[in-house]
């Protein structure tokens, strides 16, 4: 069925988990208009996650967010002419890019809590793409010699779980002790025998350096490997735990882990992880889902830790493990 829309341009420029949840825009799009050409406008680090995607065109890496940058990129991009814009980016500076570009039509999203953010967002292309249907999973594209080069560094042939420890600071109901990842990779180890990855970024080295020499199976990847390059740490593995932040929704996306995520202030309804053979972990408290950036309850715990994450136990996540046999 041929369309309209021969050309478009997807915008989403935000966090890595919201333009992983918006990856099924372009590949039901595809699916159904092979013909379709899509390019996709977004921030460095996500860039680096879709640019080897066979379904998109080409992806446009964003340099910046100020009005001169914004003004000559807008002006560049009108050149192509777009058929349609689907602008997951509604704020003001990024509309105004939009209008820039001018293209032949918009349609913009809006952000809704009767949906999981993968519905929302495929909601947005489905108003012009009428015919096109939405997947039960996710699916990032990552190239094989990556995943051999992640491979051969990570060097194991044992069962592997990795652990994503750290979660952004501005979000204090997201964040899982120490001691209680420390207590599930004992737990794992002692029951399975498997290989414990704490994984991070650059930012996260510090963080992590009180995981290692903990175990011979414990190794800290932490700062490694850049993003392409730990999602295909997350497709080698066999089970992903973490808090509900970017990682978790890139492990969701690549193929094989089963993906635990653990879920305080935020509403695993709105952002748990999208797949059949993924798995949500929230405490049993009447505060939740609160959606807060800072929780008036905190300092009861005397952990630095919300009550809504601390009440969930290293034995919950265990049993989530075995009960569904994913190891």
């Amino acid at each position: 069925m041929n369309t309209r829309y021969k050309k478009i341009l997807i915008l989403r420029q935000g966090a890595i988990g919201d333009v992983v949840h918006t990856t099924n825009i372009f590949r039901s799009i595809k699916t159904k208009h092979p013909e379709v050409e899509i390019d996709y406008l977004t921030g460095k680090v996500p860039y680096m996650l879709l640019e080897h995607d066979t379904r998109l065109n080409r992806v446009i890496k964003l340099e910046g967010k100020d009005y001169k940058y914004l003004t000559k990129l807008g002006l560049e991009l009108r050149k192509e002419k777009y058929d349609l814009l689907i602008n997951l980016q509604p704020s003001l500076r990024y509309q105004y890019l939009a209008f820039l570009i001018n293209p032949k039509a918009t349609v913009t999203y809006k952000k809704s809590f009767r949906y999981h953010a993968v519905e929302n967002f495929w909601q947005t292309a489905k108003k012009k793409f009428h015919d096109i249907e939405n997947f039960d999973n996710l699916e990032l594209q990552i190239p094989e010699d990556v995943r051999e080069k992640v491979k051969a560094e990570i060097g194991t042939d044992k069962k592997t779980v990795v652990l994503n420890t750290q979660t952004s600071l501005t979000r204090q109901g997201r964040k899982w002790s120490y001691e209680y990842f420390k207590e599930l990779a004992f737990s794992l180890i002692d029951r399975y025998d498997c290989t414990i990855l704490i994984s991070g970024s650059k930012d996260d080295i510090e963080e992590t350096k009180a995981y290692e020499n903990l175990h011979p199976n414990i190794q800290v990847i932490a700062g490694k490997f850049n993003i392409l390059e730990s999602a295909a740490v997350f497709s080698l593995a066999d089970v992903v735990v973490s808090s509900d932040t970017g990682p978790l929704h890139i492990a969701t996306a690549v193929n094989k882990p089963f993906c635990i995520g653990l879920y305080g202030a935020a509403s695993a309804g709105r952002t748990g992880p999208w797949g059949v053979n993924h798995f949500a972990v929230s405490a049993d408290l009447p505060c939740i889902p609160c959606d807060r950036r800072k929780c008036k309850f905190k300092d009861e715990t005397g952990t630095g830790i919300n009550p809504c994450m601390e009440a969930i136990k290293p034995e919950h996540v265990l049993r989530v493990i075995i009960d569904n046999d994913l190891l």
